[in-house]
């Protein structure tokens, strides 16, 4: 929603989430891929949003939420 807003050109987001138990609780991890021009030979411009769109991921109402009681291992997934 971010980057529509913006008119930024990403074409797809693909979001892996994984979470493991070991009885109670475990760790969850989470990969985003971000696909389309925005991502494509990454100068200044498209580098910052390429950042700002990471960071827009880790604020959302829900890993706020996680975060609060469980560790998410956020990483980039490259396509």
């Amino acid at each position: 929603m971010h980057a529509e807003r913006k008119k930024w050109p990403l074409e797809a987001v693909r979001v892996r989430l994984g979470y493991e138990t070991n009885g109670s609780h475990g760790p969850t991890s989470r990969k985003a891929a971000l696909t389309g021009a925005l991502t494509d030979a990454l100068d200044d411009a498209r580098r910052a949003r390429h950042a700002r769109l990471l960071d827009v991921r880790d604020h959302t109402p829900i890993t706020l939420a996680l975060r609060a009681g469980v560790a998410i291992d956020s990483t980039e997934d490259r396509v």
